[in-house]
């Protein structure tokens, strides 16, 4: 009995720690994004908040947006390197002359999965 409870705790702390680092991306003004990391879609509905729960690691990461100040879709690109223990958020920030860019705005402790809303995340394996 002890030895089934030690084993059940091991394999529950082992799915605990497997997803321990996040990006969150939004944009101004309630614009349009869809989000594409390492190659994957994640928005198939174009949003205007994503977040992607994942493994700490180096991320490839393309955000189409579409601009409220000229109304044309622009692709940004930006490689970012995620910690254990964070979550990176990211905005994309519009000009009326420039092409957006994006900006790291924090970096959220991540405690446990417990504390976070699994149904925000969605997951994607290490890169």
């Amino acid at each position: 009995m002890k030895y089934s409870v030690l084993v059940f705790l091991l394999m529950g702390s082992i799915h605990a720690m497997a997803y321990d680092s996040g990006i969150a991306i939004q944009t101004d003004k309630g614009a349009r994004i869809q989000v594409t990391i390492n190659g994957k879609l994640y928005t198939k509905q174009t949003g205007n908040f994503v977040r992607v729960r994942s493994s700490p690691g180096l991320f490839h990461l393309q955000v189409k947006v579409l601009n409220p100040y000229d109304k044309q879709w622009y692709i940004v690109r930006k490689d970012i390197r995620t910690e254990k223990g964070f979550e990176f958020q990211y905005k994309v920030i519009f000009t009326n002359t420039h092409k957006p860019t994006l900006v790291e705005v924090k970096r959220n402790p991540v405690y446990s999965k417990y504390f976070l809303n699994p149904a925000l995340y969605n997951r994607h394996p290490v890169a």
